[in-house]
């Protein structure tokens, strides 16, 4: 980008601003204001102009200064062509004080302008008052000339200025110098929009109140005060317009720049980087999403060095993982409630990755915490359904996993990511790792549901996780499978629906002292059996008794009745769920049918 360019851009903009809405606002409020005699405001008229071309001749000069010196150190580092790492480390220490100096660029055009409306209303009035004579009405003007007009000019200069910088910061020599968190200048959007709100209430109040105490005084210079007061309401409408404009602009590119990075993530590229480019929260939000994409970048690469043979080196790749994941958990923690972010990090984790000519499997997830973002609606929550096929003992088998984790929202989203994760890893370990299927599937559930519950303890009781997690031989039909504190599967048979109970049900996963995984329940499928796999949000639901008081469903036997009345269909029982009274928790629903009529006859 060429330091011209960027200088008429700023220059055009900041001027228009400037000559569009705080001169007009200054040249009518003095005109309103003042009674003179015409040699008078012809020497007021004369240092006006003289001074208004002046200074804004010099702040125009000043500003070429300011990015001839800018562009300048900037053209003094080196363009790394083999990474950052082939830059000195005194190199590197002066790009990012060139790159700190961008992010404060904004803050000294802002205070440049207020400056100049000192330079401009505070030597006019003193030589108006050693030419004519001191006059108090125009010491008030001069004074709440300034207090109206430097805060709408301090406001609109600094977000102008921040969105042109932004395209310096895309520099081959800025882009990809790093900086920590605390080298950024704060100025977060709390301060931001107090600050433009203050500035655009201080515009009109101090102009009505000055009119209204010029009428009180007798000093106005209009007969019909109406006339003043529709003139200013309608100019005001430029400075509301142009202010909100500038403020949700950079809102909507911090936005852009976040979306971006979410999207290049959910591909799979875990080298994009988000690069702040303002002293916003957007900064910040930018240093957490590259620690998360950091951390799942190298857990990836764990992952595929554990598929690479090193079956000796799982307890230390635990171990490892294990430390990850509470490094996740404290970046959760550290977050400000970014709906959206945890919506793009939970959606490749819950997944059905199923190819079989003999089952069908179906997933139904409705969170309790619905949000919208950029007008479309999306849900988070704790509960997550997962489904894979996976060869075990040379025997084809779907694995399925439906979980709930504790807690509402953020928490219980924090929970499903960090169980996502973890479940994921091990099925790709198992899929890629030969050694992993030679194992039965008996010792497969017992092994990983004892590594989840090592790795959850980790969080010392603070994230627990209930599950029913199972394996369905598709050649035979041979179920197995466990359950931790989790609602039992429903067998569905020949129109019946029945519970099919564990032999033991253990604790959720996280619990402490929770006793070791020794049986596995099994049972036998049918062809046409279906099984409806789902967390306890199917049965919470708050309906009124009657005495007219609101409770808790108790009727265990209640979602038998759904499914045998709607014949399994998950989406049906669903619809029946939320009509039956208000749910008060995330629902998910796994359905798998055994040899379905439809297959079979086929």
């Amino acid at each position: 980008m060429k330091r011209e360019t960027l200088f008429w851009d700023l220059t055009l903009k900041l001027e228009a601003f400037t000559h569009t809405v705080p001169v007009p606002f200054a040249v009518y409020y003095a005109i309103i204001t003042q009674k003179m005699e015409p040699d008078h405001w012809r020497i007021f008229i004369a240092l006006c102009v003289v001074f208004a071309t002046g200074i804004g001749l010099l702040g125009t000069f000043v500003r070429h200064l300011l990015l001839k010196y800018v562009f300048a150190k900037i053209e003094r580092i080196p363009i790394p062509k083999a990474g950052i790492s082939s830059l000195s480390k005194e190199e590197i220490n002066y790009a990012k004080s060139v790159k700190i100096l961008l992010f404060r660029y904004p803050l000294l055009e802002a205070i440049i302008i207020v400056i100049r409306w000192l330079s401009g209303v505070i030597p006019i009035s003193l030589l108006f008052f050693h030419l004519v004579a001191y006059m108090p009405s125009v010491a008030r003007s001069a004074i709440f000339t300034f207090v109206m007009i430097a805060p709408i000019s301090f406001v609109t200069y600094y977000f102008i200025s921040e969105s042109c910088i932004r395209r310096l910061f895309d520099l081959p020599q800025i882009k990809n110098i790093e900086l920590q968190e605390k080298d950024i200048p704060k100025f977060n959007y709390f301060a931001r929009i107090l600050i433009a709100f203050f500035s655009l209430a201080a515009l009109p109040f101090v102009i009505f109140s000055y009119i209204l105490y010029s009428l009180a005084m007798g000093e106005i210079a209009v007969e019909d005060p109406m006339i003043p007061i529709v003139t200013v309401s309608f100019i005001f409408i430029i400075p509301l317009v142009v202010c909100s404009y500038v403020v949700a602009k950079s809102v909507n590119e911090g936005l852009n720049e976040t979306s971006r990075s979410l999207g290049e993530l959910s591909k799979g590229n875990f080298d994009v980087l988000v690069t702040p480019k303002s002293s916003d929260d957007f900064a910040k939000q930018a240093f957490y999403l590259n620690s998360v994409i950091s951390k799942l970048k190298g857990m990836y690469e764990e992952i595929k060095n554990l598929n690479e043979g090193l079956e000796e080196k799982v307890t230390l790749r635990t171990n490892e993982l294990n430390q990850s994941l509470q490094d996740i958990s404290k970046l959760k923690i550290q977050q400000d409630g970014d709906y959206y972010l945890t919506y793009q990090l939970l959606s490749p984790l819950a997944i059905k990755d199923v190819v079989s000519k003999h089952l069908e499997v179906d997933h139904l997830v409705r969170q309790k915490k619905v949000f919208e973002y950029k007008d479309r609606r999306y849900d988070i929550g704790g509960d997550i359904n997962i489904s894979h096929s996976i060869v075990l003992q040379k025997r084809k088998f779907l694995l399925f996993v439906n979980a709930d984790a504790m807690g509402k929202s953020m928490q219980g989203a924090g929970g499903a990511l960090v169980f996502g994760a973890v479940f994921q890893s091990i099925v790709q370990r198992t899929k890629s790792d030969p050694g992993y299927e030679q194992i039965g599937p008996e010792d497969w559930l017992k092994s990983n549901l004892q590594e989840m519950h090592m790795i959850f303890e980790a969080f010392d009781g603070t994230m627990l996780v209930s599950l029913t997690m199972g394996l369905l031989e598709e050649d035979t039909g041979k179920l197995y499978f466990l359950n931790a504190e989790h609602p039992p599967i429903v067998l569905y048979r020949k129109e019946k629906a029945e519970y099919l109970l564990a032999d033991v049900s253990y604790r959720k996963l996280g619990t402490l002292g929770a006793t070791p995984i020794q049986n596995i329940k099994e049972f036998q499928l049918t062809p046409g059996d279906v099984l409806i796999i789902g967390s306890d949000g199917k049965d919470d639901l708050l309906h009124l008794d009657e005495t007219g008081k609101w409770e808790i469903n108790s009727d265990e036997q209640m979602f038998l009745k759904l499914v045998e009345s709607t014949q399994g269909n998950l989406l049906a029982i669903s619809n029946q769920i939320e009509s039956l009274g208000q749910v008060i928790d995330d629902i998910s629903l796994i359905r798998i049918c055994y040899l379905p009529k439809t297959l079979s006859s086929s």
